[in-house]
């Protein structure tokens, strides 16, 4: 497209320099005429304006401020073709377009402005059929580095070799870089979030989170940002194609991952699987739970940018998300900040073929429980901390305390219809409240009385004693914090 400084070098037009030269690299993409005293209300970014003069304040002080308008209305420049009645061009308003860097041209009043747009237009034309020209060669250039099933920033790079530019692919809430081509690399260290530049034309991408095309300029300048928003639809339309192949992988590797749970697929049935997931060495169960059981915000989480290199298995089980995850602890943590403000992540011990994941998921529940319960712990893994706090400190251990202290209670209920469980349950979280614990469970209080009676009888454990009711209340925590099922449980 033409510059101010392009028509400045026809020499037909006659044009010269009144006033800021230094932004003559600015492109024209029409050009009017007008001698209203108000031209900024007419325009658009990109006009070059003509006038005669007839529009122009007498004072000094009022051209000032009418070129101030004009520049802010975003134009390229201003041609002057003064005729003998109009107001003289003052020192002042040639002072404000100077320190704007704004091109204001003298031309002569002969010279007929329809020339002076006809210019424009053919460059124009010419421009858009140069640029329909460069489309095309770059969609063949993308599909050609599609087909040879190249890299992202492989194909980054050949549309670089062709348009000039320095270009890359941006998640713009994260920071980091999805992509980028080889001219953007030379230009900067890696994974650095650049600083700000005026040079530097941004678009958003059509495509799953906030995603942006950058282009700075390479053996180009970046000033055809029409040619820019078609590039950002070409690596759109992947990014879309990519995020639905994410989509299938994210509902696959959730039935996988239930399967697993369940006993009806064998871990190492799916260990090539999880190979093509990008998942080669180095696999744990990890459990992402937030404070107080609050909604984990996971329907897109499987398209974080940390996740473009590899597709793990995620089923959510409220109210907690179970995935089988690569081992990275900086990955697990960054997921469960973007899950829920004080989410914790737990993992498992480390997987192998032979590995019962179902085993490995409840080390991991335990893990994030405990996690949620220490100070400053955004990740634990099991075993970690089995020497602290009154819980017990392995999942085997967890079962034998439900088992030694609740397991008469768990048989009771389930051979004779029993509610004894829940009794001791409610009496504790009413801390031995009798009134109160029998109007919750909705039964009189002597039946309260005579239930925990039993409840003492089958666990020679009072639940009114301090010994009675702090065994009762530690299995009660540890099964809850394992996420133990009590059904399947019996002393």
């Amino acid at each position: 497209m033409i510059t101010v400084d392009g028509l400045v070098a026809v020499p037909s037009l006659n044009l010269a320099y009144l006033a800021g030269s230094d932004g003559g690299t600015r492109p024209v993409t029409w050009a009017h005429a007008c001698d209203l005293p108000d031209p900024w209300r007419w325009f658009k970014n990109g006009d070059l304006v003509m006038t005669t003069g007839g529009g122009l304040p007498a004072h000094a002080a009022d051209q000032a401020d009418w070129m101030t308008r004009l520049i802010d209305s975003g134009v390229s420049g201003l041609v002057l073709a003064r005729t003998e009645q109009a107001p003289e061009v003052t020192h002042e308003l040639l002072e404000t377009a100077e320190r704007r860097n704004f091109p204001v041209l003298k031309a002569s009043y002969n010279l007929q402005f329809v020339t002076l747009a006809r210019t424009v237009i053919e460059s124009a034309v010419e421009t858009e059929r140069e640029r329909l020209a460069t489309i095309k060669r770059l969609y063949d250039i993308y599909w050609q580095s599609l087909r040879a099933r190249g890299t992202f920033s492989t194909r980054l790079s050949a549309l670089e070799s062709s348009i000039g530019w320095a270009l890359e692919v941006r998640d713009v809430d994260t920071g980091e870089t999805l992509a980028r081509g080889q001219e953007a690399s030379r230009r900067r260290q890696p994974d650095v979030l650049p600083p700000a530049d005026t040079a530097e034309q941004r678009v958003p991408l059509p495509s799953v989170g906030n995603v942006m095309l950058s282009a700075r300029p390479g053996r180009r300048p970046v000033q055809d940002r029409v040619l820019l928003q078609h590039l950002g639809g070409l690596i759109g339309l992947e990014l879309e194609h990519h995020a639905a192949h994410r989509d299938h992988l994210r509902a696959s590797g959730r039935d996988l991952l239930l399967g697993l749970l369940d006993g009806t697929i064998n871990l190492s049935a799916v260990w090539p699987e999880l190979r093509h997931r990008g998942m080669n060495s180095g696999i744990v169960i990890a459990c992402w739970k937030a404070a107080d059981d609050l909604p984990l915000n996971h329907d897109h989480i499987h398209h974080d940018s940390r996740l473009q290199h590899c597709a793990p298995l995620l089923a959510p089980r409220h109210p907690v998300l179970l995935g089988l995850v690569p081992d990275q602890p900086d990955l697990l943590t960054a997921l469960a900040v973007k899950l829920a403000d004080r989410c914790t992540v737990g993992v498992s011990t480390p997987l192998a073929a032979s590995t019962d994941v179902a085993e490995a998921a409840r080390q991991a529940q335990l893990a994030a429980a405990r996690a949620q319960e220490s100070d400053g712990h955004r990740l634990l893994r099991y075993g970690a901390d089995e020497n602290t706090g009154l819980l017990p400190g392995s999942l085997e251990d967890t079962r034998q305390l439900v088992r030694r202290v609740l397991g008469p209670l768990i048989s009771y209920d389930r051979d004779s219809g029993g509610d004894l469980i829940r009794t001791v349950r409610t009496f504790l979280a009413n801390d031995g409240a009798w009134q109160h614990s029998a109007q919750e469970l909705g039964i009189h209080r002597q039946t309260l009385v005579y239930r925990l009676r039993q409840v003492e009888q089958l666990t020679n454990l009072k639940a009114t004693s301090t010994k009675g009711s702090a065994l009762l209340w530690l299995a009660l925590q540890a099964a809850d914090s394992a996420r133990l099922s009590l059904k399947g449980l019996t002393h």
